[in-house]
């Protein structure tokens, strides 16, 4: 009986770590560029949305910086012209707070536009699947 329960847990486990290893190629695909200090820009390419954008900045702040899936990401900079790509647009994402405003606690919808807006990695991952397997729903 402990032995069936060990190897649902490990069973469990591995189809989870599929489930996310299932979006790393098309999140590796995605142009995401370190700024100054604490920030990074994610270059907006064909049909993204809020839900891409925020999965960019979680496989950054995961996968490419190795950091902790309780990393808080804050929405520094609505869509504007990149700072890093002339001619492209971009979503500025940052790890530091200092000099946003609060997010809105009452805010119930995913957005892009609203400065100071903070999702934990670990939230915004979520939306990798969301963003990557719509075809296969």
């Amino acid at each position: 009986m402990i032995r069936l329960g060990a190897a649902t847990f490990l069973l469990s486990a591995a189809l989870a770590q599929a489930g996310h290893a299932n979006t790393l190629w098309e999140e590796s695909r995605l142009e995401i560029n370190p700024t100054p200090g604490q920030s990074f820009e994610v270059i907006r390419q064909r049909k993204m949305g809020a839900a891409e954008f925020w999965c960019a900045a979680a496989s950054y702040v995961e996968v490419r910086r190795g950091l902790p899936i309780t990393t808080p990401i804050y929405l520094e900079r609505a869509m504007a012209p990149s700072l890093t790509v002339p001619g492209k647009r971009a979503v500025t994402f940052t790890l530091d707070a200092s000099g946003l405003p609060a997010p809105d606690p009452a805010r119930t919808t995913l957005t892009i536009d609203e400065i100071g807006e903070m999702m934990k990695s670990a939230q915004a991952r979520r939306f990798c699947r969301d963003a990557f397997t719509r075809s296969t729903k």
